[in-house]
């Protein structure tokens, strides 16, 4: 009988069960991946302004994980004056505001970049749009924000504020 055989088996098992492959290692918990725009979850709610214009309300909401959504309009009497749509999206790192104005732009959405954010204000950019060139949300505190829109109109400075007073979740 040939023993090198059963030799070779024997080594070969014993191969298999001593393997020093490392161990499978606990994987680190993965960062939140819309953490970004998780960090700004203060702005979802709905907002209202009265003012001599009329009475003004954005109301924000959770669309999914990496987008947020709003409705904002102003109705002065009865009427509707001013409409428009926004979205927070977080792409990757990024976040941006995207708006679409009734009446303005061709109705098509405009970008606006984040700047600068953190848990108390929020500023978009867009330097190539005619006005607002910029928006600035700012967290006043668990009920109130100021929402500003400021840019060049005709050569002139403007700038259009909002305070804000939340009226649910």
């Amino acid at each position: 009988m040939n023993l090198k055989l059963p030799l070779m088996i024997s080594v070969v098992a014993c191969v298999l069960s001593c393997n020093n492959a490392p161990k499978e290692k606990a994987m680190p918990a993965q960062a939140d991946p819309y953490e970004k725009l998780d960090s700004i979850s203060w702005l979802l709610g709905a907002w209202t302004d009265s003012s001599k214009m009329g009475k003004a309300t954005e109301t924000w909401h959770r669309e999914n994980d990496s987008t947020y959504f709003a409705e904002s309009f102003i109705v002065s009497r009865k009427d509707t004056i001013f409409y428009e749509q926004a979205k927070l999206e977080q792409r990757n790192q990024e976040i941006q505001l995207v708006v679409k104005t009734k009446g303005q732009n061709d109705n098509e959405a405009v970008s606006f970049k984040l700047r600068s954010g953190n848990a108390e204000a929020l500023v978009f950019g867009n330097p190539q749009h005619d006005f607002p060139t910029q928006i600035t949300y700012t967290k006043i505190g668990s009920d109130s924000l100021y929402a500003e829109i400021s840019g060049l109109a005709k050569g002139q400075e403007r700038k259009v504020g909002f305070p804000f007073k939340k009226i649910a979740q």
